[in-house]
């Protein structure tokens, strides 16, 4: 179906009628130019950590969740919230930038402590993390990460933040939300060049053929388990993988062996970090009009590699 352009006034409000009732009130106030007066920043009203977080759980399906690793990795929920941060990874610059901005609450998407459920046992004696620790400590920031539950959020906010970026949002499809089907086909690299641009990743890595015409958008941002990939490309056949990362044996072999054997299937690789950090940037713009007198910003942890 067509989209209306909403840069006119009845397309506008078509347009944002039609998200409205696809992805909820929350995401619309977080386009650019809709609800800026409900992001007014308005101090001197005092929030703990525990009912920030109360306040965000609130607006996630099932909530609180009995198993996550969303749970609060220093500080403590009773400690004031002088400000929010939001980031995918809680790394030491992110943290020293924190402190700098005079906020004292990182919300991140990943872990701070190498592995994904937050085990520190086997990191007592390590530097960086002793260091990251201690750091903590000295400017009392609380960390709490924001994975299962972000994910959760109908739609997915770590999705819908790159859609958004992208300019796809529109095409979201709640009773299918990994599968994205765009309004006309795109070149295989003219996704490559729209993903460099609008997500701010200055190399990819990919393995189909650049000319390939591009349709349907199978959505893998950040990690996901290669047996899911794959059963994807069996059930969907998609023109399009957009993988955050994969290991190379799997589903990178996978869609080799299949573009070898005439499947249509291609795979672009935009590295873990860099595929979710627009979902942690949307996030501090839907947290922000549920907490006017905190002021929410993103930090972007970026690209941890360089590429020579």
């Amino acid at each position: 179906m067509q989209n209306p352009h909403p840069d006119s006034l009845g397309g506008r409000r078509t347009f944002l009628f039609s998200v409205s009732r696809l992805v909820g009130t929350s995401m619309v106030l977080t386009i650019p130019g809709i609800g800026l007066a409900a992001r007014t920043w308005q101090p001197n009203v005092q929030y703990t950590v525990k009912q920030v977080i109360d306040t965000i759980l609130k607006e996630i399906p099932g909530a609180p969740f009995a198993n996550t690793v969303d749970q609060l990795r220093s500080g403590r929920m009773d400690q004031e919230v002088t400000g929010i941060v939001t980031t995918m990874f809680p790394t030491i610059e992110v943290i020293e930038q924190t402190a700098k901005a005079g906020a004292n609450f990182i919300i991140s998407h990943e872990t701070p402590f190498y592995n994904n459920q937050d085990e520190t046992d086997w990191l007592k004696d390590d530097d960086a993390y002793r260091y990251k620790t201690n750091l903590l400590n000295k400017h009392k920031i609380a960390i709490w990460r924001f994975h299962d539950y972000w994910h959760a959020h109908k739609p997915d906010g770590i999705a819908m933040g790159n859609l958004i970026k992208l300019g796809w949002e529109t095409y979201y499809d709640a009773s299918n939300p990994r599968l994205l089907t765009l309004p006309a086909p795109m070149s295989l690299k003219s996704i490559v060049a729209l993903t460099k641009k609008k997500l701010g990743i200055s190399t990819v890595r990919m393995v189909g053929d650049l000319n390939q015409s591009c349709r349907t958008v199978y959505l893998a941002f950040g990690y996901m388990d290669s047996k899911r990939q794959i059963a994807a490309i069996q059930q969907y056949k998609p023109d399009l993988i957009l993988s955050g990362e994969t290991r190379e044996w799997e589903t990178v072999e996978r869609v080799r062996d299949g573009l070898q054997m005439g499947q249509k299937t291609s795979l672009l690789i935009l590295s873990h970090a860099v595929s979710e950090e627009a979902g942690m940037a949307y996030a501090a713009t839907w947290l922000q009009p549920k907490m006017p007198a905190i002021k929410v910003t993103h930090i972007a942890s970026t690209n941890p590699f360089q590429f020579l």
